[in-house]
């Protein structure tokens, strides 16, 4: 169970340094955010904006 978190938690931050790179670098719509603790914060603003929109309605039925 706690190797299952820590390959979680890798997987999150390892996404999160990938989306940090891959920044574009000259639009204007959209600036780049070179502060690590400001980009961290607002990535988990935008994934839990993300998270929320989804729906989360089942698309399987479970009888029992």
């Amino acid at each position: 169970m706690k190797l299952s978190i820590n390959l979680w938690r890798f997987k999150h931050i390892g996404i999160a340094i990938w989306t940090y790179l891959n920044q574009p670098l000259f639009d204007p719509c959209e600036p780049m955010v070179w502060e690590m603790k400001r980009f961290w914060y607002l990535y988990k603003i935008q994934l839990l904006e993300t998270c929320f929109l989804k729906d989360g309605t089942s698309q399987t039925h479970y009888t029992q």
